[in-house]
C-alpha cells in the first residue's frame, strides 16, 4: 500500500517533509518540486498528493496535472518536468532483484521475494540501499506487509 510510512509520522508529525511515497511519484512522472513548494501547500493538497495514484501515463498526466494545480493554488510555479524513472534508469523498477539490492537487503537480514514486491516497497528498499542504511530498512520493513525482518 502506497501511503505515509509510520516512522515518517513519529519523524514529522507536521509533514514539513516531502513523504516517500510522494518522492517516488515524483520520480516516475518526471516532477520535482522544492522543499519550500511542498511547505507552501496545505495540508489538505498534501494529502492530495500522497492519494493520487500513478499507475500508467494516464496516471502520470493526472499526477502532474494535480501536482499543477496545487502549486499554482499556492502561488507557486510548477518546475519543468524532467524524464521519467524507467527500468534503465532505477533499480526498483526492475523485474529481477538487483545483485547490489539482494546484497543489502541480506546484510540488513530483511527477507522478500523482489517479484511479490509491490512497487512502492521496492522502492523504499532502494532508498535504503542507496542511503547504505540496514538499520531504516529494518524499520522500513516492521512498516511493511512484503518486507520482513528475519533473526539471523
Amino acid at each position: 500500500m502506497e501511503q505515509v510510512l509510520a516512522l515518517e509520522r513519529a519523524k514529522d508529525p507536521k509533514r514539513r517533509n516531502i513523504p516517500l511515497v510522494v518522492r517516488m511519484k515524483l520520480d516516475l512522472t518526471g516532477a520535482d518540486i522544492h522543499l519550500s513548494d511542498w511547505r507552501a501547500v496545505s495540508e489538505n493538497d498534501r494529502q492530495i498528493l500522497i492519494d493520487t495514484p500513478v499507475t500508467g501515463s494516464s496516471g502520470s498526466e493526472r499526477f502532474s496535472t494535480v501536482l499543477s494545480e496545487i502549486l499554482a493554488s499556492a502561488g507557486r510555479e510548477a518546475m519543468p518536468l524532467s524524464e521519467p524513472a524507467t527500468a534503465d534508469s532505477t533499480l526498483w523498477l526492475n523485474e529481477a532483484e538487483p545483485l547490489e539490492i539482494t546484497a543489502f537487503r541480506e546484510e540488513a537480514c530483511v527477507q522478500a521475494n523482489w517479484a511479490d514486491l509491490p512497487r512502492f516497497e521496492r522502492y523504499l528498499l532502494c532508498h535504503a540501499a542507496r542511503k547504505e542504511d540496514h538499520a531504516l530498512l529494518r524499520t522500513i520493513a516492521s512498516d511493511t506487509n512484503s518486507l520482513a525482518v528475519s533473526d539471523s
